[in-house]
């Protein structure tokens, strides 16, 4: 029995389509280019308004990426990650995103400038 809905093969396409079990799934031999992958990384990472990009550099070597720099939060850090596994073509993400604490200078801790000018070891 069919309805004004369609026969039975059309909710069963309705309902594989809903699935999307064949997503991500490209073309036999396909892989999605190095700088595609970077640019569509920076620009949802530019897009998002939880997490200021501003401080990270994204670099992609095979399909895998490497996020490096600094966010103001864990979960700016985590969110960073999830975004970029998301986008096509991605293989593996290495999160070397920092944490910058409040007030932090960005120093690396080995050296410091007194109020004179000079350099000296903390």
């Amino acid at each position: 029995m069919s309805s004004w809905f369609g026969d039975e093969d059309a909710e069963r396409r309705r309902r594989e389509d809903m699935r999307g079990e064949h997503r991500g799934r490209g073309p036999k031999n396909y892989t999605r280019s190095d700088d595609r992958i970077r640019e569509d990384v920076n620009d949802r990472l530019s897009d998002d308004p939880f997490v200021d990009a501003s401080e990270i550099e994204v670099q992609v070597s095979g399909c895998e990426v490497t996020l490096s720099g600094t966010v103001d939060s864990r979960e700016a850090k985590r969110r960073a990650e999830d975004i970029t596994e998301r986008i096509s073509g991605v293989k593996h993400v290495q999160n070397n995103l920092r944490v910058q604490q409040p007030g932090a200078s960005g120093m690396t801790g080995t050296q410091a400038t007194s109020t004179t000018g000079s350099r000296q070891n903390v």
